[in-house]
This record gives C-alpha cells, sequence and structure tokens, in this order.
C-alpha cells in the first residue's frame, strides 16, 4: 500500500510518483491510442482499394491528419510520465463559489451546478481552468496557500497540496 506521505513528498520535490501514472495512462490515453492505431489501419486499406492517387488522397488525408492528432495526444502523455517532471504553482486559494472567478488569481475554486443540483468543481491556476475531482476538492483549503501541480506538456491536475 501506498502512503499519501511518500506521494505528496514526490510531488513536493516536482516529481511525478509511479502511483499517479495512472492519471496520465487513463481510458482517455488508451481511447487516443486505439484511434491512432484504427486510423493508420484504415488509411492503409484506403490506399489498397483506391484506384486513383486523387482519390485515395482525398481520403486519406484527413483520416491521417485526424490521426496525427491523436498520436500528438499521446506522445504528450508518455512524454509526462517518462519525464516524471510536475509544475508547481503556488498562491492564495480564493474560492468564488457558484460565481465565476473574476480578476486574476494564482488559484481559484468555483462550483458549478447542473440541472440545479449536482455540483462540479473547478480550478483555475496558472491561467488554465480544470475540472476538480472531489477528492482534490475536500483535500484544497481556501483562504489560504495551495501548491497546485500539473503535467508540463498535457497540462493534466496531478495534486493539490497546503503550502
Amino acid at each position: 500500500m501506498i502512503e499519501q506521505a511518500e506521494v505528496e513528498l514526490a510531488n513536493r520535490h516536482g516529481r511525478l510518483h509511479p502511483s499517479q501514472r495512472g492519471k496520465l495512462l487513463d481510458l482517455n490515453f488508451w481511447v487516443a491510442a486505439v484511434l491512432v492505431v484504427a486510423g493508420l489501419v484504415v488509411a492503409v486499406l484506403l490506399s489498397a482499394v483506391a484506384e486513383t492517387a486523387a482519390e485515395g488522397l482525398g481520403t486519406i488525408v484527413p483520416i491521417l491528419a485526424i490521426t496525427a492528432w491523436f498520436a500528438f495526444v499521446c506522445w504528450r502523455r508518455l512524454a509526462d510520465v517518462r519525464s516524471g517532471q510536475l509544475v508547481a504553482t503556488t498562491g492564495w486559494t480564493h474560492d468564488f463559489g457558484t460565481r465565476r472567478p473574476a480578476g486574476d488569481y494564482p488559484i481559484a475554486l468555483s462550483t458549478r451546478l447542473s440541472q440545479g443540483y449536482n455540483e462540479h468543481y473547478y480550478l483555475k491556476a496558472g491561467g488554465r481552468v480544470r475540472p476538480l475531482e472531489r477528492k482534490l476538492r475536500e483535500r484544497i483549503q481556501p483562504d489560504r496557500a495551495n501548491t497546485v501541480y500539473t503535467t508540463p506538456r498535457s497540462k493534466l491536475l496531478i495534486n493539490v497540496l497546503p503550502a
């Protein structure tokens, strides 16, 4: 069993703990990887059955463009896992409740209601707004200094710790 203190220590040193790799190699990563393979297979099959070069290029180029985007998404996440580096943003945390964050705050929290009763939490740090998981929302403390840890390339939220 992995100790939370061990994970926090690694994050405070700007490193991704091995137990946090699953946040990068999640379902979104694997769906993108499958789409890359499927796009390459479809491109090869379409080029084999195309009767003219123009017909082949007209169908293959858009497929390869989409495939390249998904490959780029996979590459960014894999590069973040390989480097193991984290970017820390430290600052005073403002909780705006159900209002949108106004102004330029280092870290801002907000809550949005969907259909009037489901709460969705958001964190704004480093100029980006990210969805905030409930367990991280419970750990962040408003009206004090916190540190937000994100990956450098894919900009995924990894952890939030009191500063």
